[in-house]
């Protein structure tokens, strides 16, 4: 058997250096620089940018610049290679100089102008008297990590805004529906009844059509009030006659009347006449609403507290309950779409939404919104 070929330290180092797939080089200074609190600075890096130069790289290096030969990258200075955007890189490089290290992803250019992005770490090379010689650096190209990235979120992005959009489309025509319910089929059914009364007050006491009379006026009491809960269910009047803050009350207590659970509603409004956007308004309600349903359905509570707090700057929305509780994992999967969906809504307001639960101490949703600009209508 053959003996191992054996190599020298530095022969290995240079064989590492030569073979790695990423892109290794050398950036060392005409002469070394200060870099304390008693020098400038901005002077410093003027000269690190126009006197450090490129001295030795490897060939992933000019793979990542496309250049054919290290002669088109050796001698270059951080003033070359950042001509793009100087201010940005010397801001960078205090930074790294201050730290003496950097791992960081920045735009760069190759040497036929075309961007890409870079990953790297780099290293400050200091001299016998602990100024800065240069620095060493492992770089690696990720423009297509990064372009596919750039990609995801703004695809991310657009089935946000469609998802916004599908919301506020849908809220349009339950507002709309229950409208058409409330006015069209509530004015019917009082036509029919106002029929119905004139026809029993001109029938004869004994006659036996007046029972009948009487039954049908009952069915449509009955079918009114039908049409009363359908329309509220599809869009409550309350919230768009007098506002959020009465709406979400009217929901705490028709929630606490239904399920005999304890519903305590606790409201801080600076400004009662502060309009708040359509938008939002039903979002917040929404959020109230799915957050009830699921109290309803899973928390085994016996006691819902209802936070709501308006400022000129802020909306705050939290429902707590002292249910069983939950771990954050619990609200995640596919399990939990109505608590994406709330979070949905929050987002598309311009809010933030938070769910937190611990097992046995019940579980917390909060709303918060900035009002005024910021906010989406």
């Amino acid at each position: 058997m053959s003996d191992p070929v054996n190599f020298e330290n530095g022969q290995l180092l240079e064989r590492f250096f030569a073979q790695s797939l990423d892109g290794f080089f050398f950036m060392m200074l005409d002469e070394p620089v200060e870099w304390s609190d008693h020098v400038s600075k901005d002077q410093v890096l003027d000269y690190v940018f126009e006197h450090q130069r490129m001295t030795k790289v490897n060939p992933a290096i000019l793979t990542q610049f496309n250049a054919s030969k290290a002669e088109e990258l050796l001698g270059t200075t951080p003033a070359q290679f950042f001509a793009h955007d100087l201010p940005g890189a010397k801001a960078r490089w205090r930074d790294f100089f201050d730290r003496g290290h950097l791992h960081t992803e920045t735009d760069e250019r190759r040497l036929d102008g075309t961007p890409m992005r870079i990953e790297g770490d780099y290293m400050v090379v200091y001299d016998d008297n602990g100024r800065i010689a240069g620095h060493f650096g492992i770089q690696r190209d990720v423009t297509d990590r990064h372009r596919a990235r750039e990609n995801l979120q703004a695809s991310r992005e657009q089935l946000r805004a469609l998802a916004a959009r599908l919301q506020k489309v849908r809220e349009e025509e339950r507002t709309q529906i229950a409208r058409e319910i409330h006015d069209e089929l509530g004015q019917a059914l009082t036509g029919l009844k106002l029929d119905i009364s004139w026809m029993k007050n001109r029938l004869p006491r004994d006659n036996e059509v007046m029972a009948q009379c009487l039954s049908i006026i009952e069915r449509i009491d009955q079918t009114a009030n039908a049409v009363r809960r359908i329309a509220t269910s599809l869009r409550p009047s309350i919230l768009d006659q007098l506002g959020l803050a009465a709406a979400l009350e009217w929901q705490g207590e028709e929630f606490g009347a239904r399920t005999g659970i304890e519903v305590v509603m606790e409201q801080s409004v600076d400004d009662e006449d502060a309009p708040i956007p359509d938008d939002l308004g039903s979002s917040a309600f929404r959020i109230l609403q799915e957050s009830l349903t699921n109290v309803a359905r899973h928390a085994k509570a016996t006691r819902v507290t209802i936070r709501f707090e308006q400022t000129p700057s802020l909306l705050k929305l939290e429902v707590s309950d002292n249910g069983v509780g939950c771990m954050t994992g619990c609200f995640e999967g596919t399990n939990s779409l109505g608590l994406l969906g709330m979070r949905e809504r929050a987002l598309a307001c311009g809010g933030q939404f938070s769910i937190s639960g611990m097992e046995g101490r019940g579980t917390t949703v909060l709303l918060r919104v900035p009002l005024g600009a910021g906010v989406a209508s």
